[in-house]
């Protein structure tokens, strides 16, 4: 009875946060889930569990020590080439350049779009599994980076006429800017998973979030993109939250698997303090200030399944239940991710390849991935890598690992 309070009460949480809340961009953590396209929730069988879907730790009962190392990069507009070419022309448009001006307004018009942005994400971590009898526990302390860099646009200096007087709306006298925010967090974090019978498997993380948050605001006429990068890391703001993951695996035959993971139940929330680019509702010019705002971890939910119908086989799905933040503002991510493993000669070699797509956002490219593992005894190395055919979007990841 105690059992089947527990197991109810899990379901219960992670349906109705599943139903009710909006969530961060989920990373893909390791590169055999990147390999697979980034459907792990039902098919991890590694440490990256603690992350993926705790509940799998108690299914594959092995001790487990990896270092993963993952990075994302995602640039919706072109932005970092805009930017460069509006600043590098500034000096023509001031002297009323008419092909400078001209390029300066096109620029600014592709700027000037909606969920219009850059983002980056990535981790790297210790990782440590370790089984007791019919359950498990891991001891865990992974780093997570999530930022994004996007203008803000001045629709008021707009002007294709010439003028010298710094209050016309010449175009030369445009104030749009960018905007760069961010948050590192370290999450050092204790693991538990058991199953029930031989087919239901729960699992959870309690871990502490040391959280470090960037904002920082320039014009864009006015700095590089490397001064930039250097006056983002100076705006740094520490705290730190507690927080919980939970996970469920559900395996009615030993051949299929059904997942279900919450990552950050608490949506812990943090200061970011620094300078903003903000534009005027009437005007329609743009200011920077000083202001202090809040980043919030919102809930994370992702369910998945597997099919193994050879024991060398796996056949992964996973989707994203319901639609997450990123840091360009009104660009939001759902993803369906789609993969397959096959090992080979006894996981000496292992061969992945996989997809994913973003259904939230109409204009996103499928993005496709590939991976590759070695098994030399204990010892094991993964490497895997994705792009899309649009090159706006690109992954990349390896591990170390000691399996026994």
């Amino acid at each position: 009875m105690k059992k089947q309070v527990i197991i109810l009460s899990l379901v219960a949480t992670l349906t109705l946060f599943a139903t009710l809340a909006s969530a961060a961009q989920f990373s893909v953590v390791g590169p055999r889930a990147l390999g697979m396209g980034g459907a792990s929730v039902a098919s991890v069988n590694d440490s990256t569990a603690v992350y993926w879907n705790p509940a799998a730790l108690a299914d594959f009962r092995r001790v487990d020590i990896r270092i993963p190392v993952s990075i994302a990069g995602r640039d919706h507009v072109g932005l970092k080439d805009k930017w460069d070419r509006i600043k590098n022309i500034d000096a023509l448009v001031q002297n009323n350049d008419l092909v400078a001006i001209d390029e300066t307004l096109r620029l600014l018009t592709d700027l000037d779009k909606p969920k219009s942005g850059a983002d980056i994400d990535g981790s790297t971590g210790l990782l440590i599994s370790i089984p007791v009898g019919s359950s498990a526990f891991a001891l865990s302390g992974m780093g997570q980076l999530n930022a994004g860099i996007y203008p803000t646009v001045d629709t008021l200096h707009t002007s294709a006429t010439f003028s010298t007087s710094p209050t016309s709306n010449f175009v030369g006298n445009n104030n749009s800017g960018i905007t760069g925010i961010g948050m590192t967090t370290v999450e050092p974090a204790i693991t538990l998973s058991t199953s029930f019978g031989s087919m239901l498997f729960v699992g959870a993380n309690a871990k502490m979030i040391y959280a470090k948050t960037y904002v920082h605001s320039v014009l864009l006429k006015s700095d590089s993109f490397n001064t930039f990068k250097d006056d983002l890391n100076k705006s740094e703001t520490s705290t730190s939250k507690a927080s919980a993951d939970a996970g469920i695996l559900f395996k009615p035959v030993e051949q299929f698997a059904i997942g279900l993971v919450g990552r950050n139940l608490s949506g812990p929330v943090f200061p970011v303090s620094g300078l903003f680019a903000t534009k005027d509702a009437v005007t329609g010019d743009v200011s920077v200030s000083t202001e202090q705002r809040e980043l919030k971890l919102e809930p994370q939910y992702r369910a998945g399944i597997a099919w193994k119908p050879f024991q060398t086989f796996t056949l992964a799905v996973d989707y994203d239940l319901n639609k997450n933040k990123t840091f360009t503002p009104g660009f939001e991510d759902q993803t369906l991710a789609v993969g397959l493993e096959k090992t080979l000669f006894s996981e000496y070699l292992n061969i992945r390849l996989g997809a994913y797509k973003n259904l939230a956002e109409s204009g996103t490219k499928a993005v496709y991935t590939a991976g590759l593992g070695f098994r030399l005894f204990a010892l094991r190395l993964d490497v895997a890598g994705a792009y899309n055919s649009a090159k706006d979007e690109a992954q990349a990841s390896v591990d170390l690992a000691l399996r026994f």
